[in-house]
């Protein structure tokens, strides 16, 4: 009978929502819109804003997509116009 408390602990928790994921990214996207506002950036300063900007859009889009998964059997050679591959 413990397997079945098991299998209902599972259930009960739930993964979070598309919504949760989302407001999990928020504070972050707010803190990076007050740092663009607070003047002028220096050169380092918008890289670093980009960065961070390109860090938080590969997290919306893991929201949606998932992570990416390694292949499991890439290919050892493909060649250059990608027609042709060899394992």
């Amino acid at each position: 009978m413990a397997h079945d408390r098991t299998r209902q602990h599972r259930a009960d928790q739930a993964r979070p929502t598309i919504a949760d994921q989302l407001e999990s990214i928020t504070g972050r996207f707010d803190t990076l819109t007050h740092r663009a506002r607070l003047g002028r950036l220096t050169p380092a300063e918008y890289d670093e804003l980009e960065a961070d900007a390109q860090a938080i859009a590969a997290d919306l889009v893991t929201v949606f997509r998932g992570r990416p998964a390694a292949p499991t059997n890439p290919p050892l050679y493909v060649s250059r116009d990608g027609t042709k591959a060899a394992w």
